[in-house]
């Protein structure tokens, strides 16, 4: 049976680059590597940037700012970080 594994890092907008990006691009790859038995069809890796806005919550964690709060008039004067989120996808075939 195949099957995709994926994962995604956060990078502040401020650090990000080329040289970033390969950089986070193998370390999940290994990540990934390391975590599974499966077979890994190496030619499936697919990379997929995104940039956005976190915002810090009452609590102190770093979320997406709620869809509810992008339409309203009032302006968020919560901290916020502009980040590229990096994705990486690939297919494997389970063992089991």
């Amino acid at each position: 049976m195949i099957k995709t594994l994926s994962a995604y890092v956060n990078v502040a907008l401020v650090d990000y680059d080329d040289s970033m990006l390969d950089h986070v691009v193998e370390l999940m790859k290994e990540s990934l590597r390391e975590k599974t038995d499966d077979y890994i069809f190496e030619d499936t890796w697919k990379v997929e940037e995104n940039k956005r806005k976190l915002y810090k919550n009452e609590e102190g964690v770093w979320v997406t700012q709620p869809l509810e709060s992008m339409f309203s008039e009032v302006i968020d004067s919560r901290e916020m970080l502009e980040v590229m989120t990096v994705g990486i996808t690939v297919d494997v075939e389970s063992t089991v």
